[in-house]
């Protein structure tokens, strides 16, 4: 059983996760989740601008490497919606030139893969503050 209070709806910090590989997208659903976060993802780029339109979030982690927008794109389209969005994008393919995109176009942080999720934990507490 569990010994914390329920929150109210909405009170939780909202996260939406973008990655186009399903097992990546579930095991960072599940971690937030357990840590206490709501959390919606995406599987393309795409989709998460709709989700994005539609519904608040406090925090965006999104793969940089995608099917159709890529995560260079995904995150300056989302910082065009909502500029003081905190983005944190997570690859196994960071070149100096796709970090340098990213955070010209605004990234808060830059991960790569495998991620040490301790590390990403850190990262989304301190972003959604």
């Amino acid at each position: 059983m569990n010994d914390q209070p329920s929150e109210p709806p909405g009170s939780r910090p909202r996260v939406l996760v973008i990655d186009d590989e399903p097992a990546i997208r579930e095991a960072l659903d599940t971690v937030l989740s357990f840590e206490g976060y709501d959390v919606a993802t995406a599987a393309t780029g795409e989709a998460a601008l709709e989700q994005v339109k539609g519904e608040p979030f406090d925090l965006v982690i999104t793969d940089l490497r995608m099917p159709g927008m890529g995560g260079d794109e995904t995150l300056a389209a989302l910082k065009r919606l909502h500029p003081n969005l905190p983005v944190i994008v997570v690859t196994a393919h960071a070149s100096d030139a796709a970090a340098a995109r990213c955070s010209k176009e605004g990234a808060l942080w830059i991960v790569r893969k495998p991620v040490d999720l301790e590390d990403l934990l850190r990262l989304v507490r301190a972003a959604v503050r």
